[in-house]
Parts: C-alpha cells; sequence; structure tokens
C-alpha cells in the first residue's frame, strides 16, 4: 500500500468557496467593462447598478419579459429563477422592469462571441461596447426601477450557453404564437 505522506506530495484538500467570495469575484471580473471602473464600482455600492460595456468580456442578449413568461409557462420573475437557472445551466440572467416599455425584460449575459452572431427571432442582442445599466453582483431582491439578478452570477466568465438561450427563445415564441392563434 502506498503512503504519500511518504512521497513528498503535498496534496492539499480542495478549497470551498462561498456564495459572497464568488459573487465578488464575479463582480472583479465584470468591473473593467466600465468606462470607469472606480465609478462603476462606486455605482453598485451606492446605487445598486452601474453601466457596463458588453462586448470583449461577455455579451448580452435582450429577451421581451412576456417571451420567457410563455416559454417556461411562468408569469413572474421570481418564479421564473429556478427553472431558468436549470436551462441555462446557471448561466447569469437579471431582469429589469424598464425593458420593452411596461413590460419588461430579461437580459442573459452569454460569450461576447456568440452576442455579436446573435440572429435568434424575438430576442436582440445588446449592441458591443454599448452602455448597459448591470445590477451589482449582490442585487438579488427585485427591484421596482432598476436591474436585479433573477439567476445570480456564479463565478468569473461563467456565462449562459448560446444554444440553450436559443432553444429557450424559440420555445417562448412558438409559445406565444400557439397562444395567439387559440385566441383566434
Amino acid at each position: 500500500m502506498r503512503d504519500d505522506r511518504d512521497s513528498g506530495l503535498n496534496l492539499v484538500p480542495a478549497a470551498l468557496t462561498t456564495r459572497t467570495e464568488r459573487l465578488t469575484a464575479s463582480g472583479h471580473w465584470l468591473l473593467p467593462a466600465a468606462p470607469v471602473l472606480e465609478d462603476a464600482n462606486a455605482d453598485w455600492k451606492n446605487k445598486g447598478s452601474a453601466w457596463l460595456r458588453p462586448g470583449i468580456l461577455f455579451g448580452a442578449v435582450i429577451l421581451p419579459a412576456s417571451l420567457v413568461h410563455a416559454a417556461l409557462g411562468l408569469d413572474d420573475p421570481v418564479t421564473c429563477a429556478a427553472p431558468l437557472a436549470e436551462g441555462l445551466e446557471g448561466g447569469p440572467v437579471f431582469c429589469t422592469p424598464k425593458g420593452f416599455g411596461r413590460e419588461g425584460s430579461y437580459v442573459a449575459l452569454v460569450p461576447a462571441s456568440a452576442s455579436l452572431a446573435w440572429d435568434v427571432p424575438g430576442s436582440v442582442s445588446h449592441p458591443c461596447r454599448a452602455l448597459l445599466q448591470v445590477p451589482a453582483p449582490d442585487v438579488i431582491e427585485p427591484q421596482e426601477d432598476g436591474p436585479w439578478w433573477v439567476v445570480p452570477l456564479d463565478g468569473p466568465g461563467l456565462l449562459c450557453p448560446p444554444d440553450r438561450l436559443a432553444a429557450l427563445v424559440n420555445l417562448g415564441r412558438d409559445a406565444k404564437a400557439h397562444a395567439a392563434a387559440g385566441d383566434e
């Protein structure tokens, strides 16, 4: 039987990270997308959201709330959280009550390359390098006027898989079309 204590190997148990540590690391990863890093960090602390420029570290795809609700058969961001997290493999999604008029919207963070090539009807790729209001990583409760994370960040660079997001959009579009056909 082998004894690793005598082999010179330094075996260290795997490090565990807390949710707070992952949120902090995610925030540090996102902040370089800000026009002025210090201002964005202060805005996150004082206002709960900051303006970032997607396009290099990450991209963003905007979905009307009605599309997400139709896809999931639910009508509220809070109840959509778990199914979104499961369907998008934990990829980060935030909700903003001001997107798409009174309807609100969901914003999924995706790889920047996917955002540049995004062409899925029913959703919109946020323009590269255009300002986007992004909630602070710890804003995970519904906000009346500002954005909040429905599926919070789980670590630096962990984004929504584009194929899963496209499937969600297509499902929502089909559900809305089916519902409209049933109304006629």
